[in-house]
């Protein structure tokens, strides 16, 4: 229930600005984001190997639109976010979340690890529609990318 009211308000509270700031919504009224909008913010992401625009923020709730390129533009970094949860709503695409398992050659960045791959995860199949819940702590990775992927990011603060 808690995962369909993130995705819920994650939606709801969406907004159509995609400046290059994070936009606080009126909790009280919430947002609105058409499906007409997502495509064009999408749009306007730079075609980098990983490209990010915060949709909204409030509280301590961070939600992006990532766009992510797959080889051979570059390997992706697999990471562990030490007080975040982490919810992926795939907008376009395919690949393969892998999650759990050992990050690999991991390095600290303030709550978070960055790593060059996991090893022995999980890998699950990702395709437009589908969601993944990554708790906290837990090491996930993007592969096989089939040319690109678009998807939102909801950081959930669990600690």
């Amino acid at each position: 229930m808690k995962l369909h009211a993130a995705m819920t308000a994650a939606v709801l509270f969406a907004v159509p600005a995609f400046a290059q700031q994070v936009v606080t919504p009126d909790t009280k009224a919430g947002a609105y984001m058409s499906a007409a909008d997502v495509a064009a913010a999408v749009s306007k992401l730079p075609k980098n190997p990983l490209a990010s625009v915060p949709v909204f923020k409030i509280g301590p709730f961070n939600v992006n639109v990532e766009h992510r390129l797959g080889a051979p533009a570059a390997a992706q970094a697999a990471s562990v976010h030490d007080k975040d949860a982490e919810l992926f709503y795939m907008i376009d695409g395919t690949a393969t979340l892998v999650t759990g398992g050992t990050l690999v050659e991991g390095t600290k960045d303030g709550d978070n690890w960055r790593g060059k791959s996991i090893q022995g995860g999980t890998s699950q199949k990702m395709s437009k529609g589908d969601f993944m819940l990554v708790p906290a702590g837990v090491p996930h990775w993007f592969t096989d990318i089939s040319g690109q992927i678009t998807e939102f990011s909801l950081h959930l603060p669990v600690k």
